[in-house]
């Protein structure tokens, strides 16, 4: 046998033996569970459903409560419990929400589905900048004597804490590092509700939304009074988003 006879004779060897050990590998392909719409539609739901509990924004207390539950072959959710605790009621806040999520695409494994652990943070933070105008600075000059303005009830403190513990920053906002201050005016009518509600200061398309969202939430004020009368005044309220 000649020098390239031999040559040729080992090359296919060596890619015979290659081929072999391909084939005998196994590879090990784990897909994770996928929220439908995926993670910004997770951040999303989270946005929408998570109610900051009345007692823990009196508190001021924050953190971010780490759920673990089991994504079933099925994509239902299962086994919900927390693994990193903050406080009790923003714990059972937590649960409460995972267990309100629609079904997954399950996980696969080696292209099978399977059961599979996910771990979702559910953040609580309370904005801190925050303020309240009663009524508008413009029009607080004309205002005569006897004039007292509208009233949320409980005051300006329980706005602020309506305002934190209603809020949510958007993700698409966070994402681009959109900050500042949205300042709303809105009607308060002579029966108190919040009525003409409008952006009078414009930071970011998400951030405007988010803001009008919570001033449509709002509950119904005590209405101005002029010489003992309700009437309709204006309102402003800005809204600080400050990552």
């Amino acid at each position: 046998m000649n020098t390239t006879k031999k040559l040729m004779t080992m090359l296919l060897v060596m890619l015979a033996c290659m081929t072999v050990s391909a084939q005998d590998q196994t590879i090990d392909e784990t897909c994770p569970p996928q929220f439908p719409g995926g993670d910004a539609a997770l951040i999303g739901f989270l946005n929408a459903y998570v109610k900051y509990p009345l007692k823990a924004a009196q508190d001021k207390i924050e953190g971010r409560v780490i759920v673990q539950f089991t994504v079933k072959k099925t994509g239902k959710i299962d086994n919900v419990k927390v693994l990193r605790s903050v406080r009790k009621d923003l714990d059972d806040e937590a649960v409460r929400v995972i267990k309100m999520m629609p079904d997954f695409h399950p996980g696969k494994q080696n292209g099978k589905t399977v059961d599979m652990l996910y771990t979702v943070p559910v953040n609580f933070k309370l904005f801190d900048e925050m303020e309240a105008l009663l009524p508008s600075e413009d029009t607080a000059a004309d205002m005569p004597d006897d004039f007292q303005p509208p009233m949320f009830p409980g005051g300006e403190q329980a706005l602020m804490l309506f305002l934190k513990a209603n809020v949510k920053y958007p993700p698409q906002a966070a994402k681009i590092n959109a900050q500042g201050t949205v300042v709303m005016n809105f009607v308060v009518d002579k029966t108190g509700k919040v009525t003409e509600i409008k952006v009078a200061k414009s930071v970011d398309k998400a951030l405007d939304a988010e803001a009008i969202r919570v001033c449509k939430l709002l509950p119904d004020f005590y209405p101005a009074l002029e010489n003992g009368e309700p009437v309709s005044v204006w309102f402003t309220l800005p809204i600080t988003f400050k990552l």
